[in-house]
């Protein structure tokens, strides 16, 4: 399997630590059997003050994997991931951001 980026995604900025959730990402999705998708990361319109802007969160593409096993990949991400990464299953893709206990946002 694989880890691939939207050709619209600009990485440009992002934290460290989601470039490690990246990789982290793609050894989820690939042990359920899928390719891992980054579909946005500094780029794209989000609410004002997201984790996006400052290079604190990646969106993950769901549209190829099936309803139950997008739960269990997002539940795997989490765990893997642990506390300091929120990871929430929306309609149309995974979000994943950085959020170590103690973190100040802008």
């Amino acid at each position: 399997m694989s880890l691939s980026i939207k050709d619209s995604v600009r990485l440009t900025g992002i934290s460290p630590q989601m470039a490690i959730a990246a990789i982290v990402a793609e050894g989820v999705y690939s042990d359920q059997g899928y390719n891992c998708c980054v579909t946005s990361a500094v780029d794209s319109r989000h609410r004002v003050g997201s984790d996006h802007y400052r290079g604190d969160a990646l969106d993950l593409r769901t549209r190829d994997v099936p309803p139950s096993d997008r739960v269990a990949i997002a539940g795997a991400l989490s765990d893997r991931l642990g506390p300091d990464y929120f990871v929430l299953l929306e309609s149309d893709h995974i979000h994943v951001a950085w959020k170590p206990a103690g973190h100040l946002t802008d």
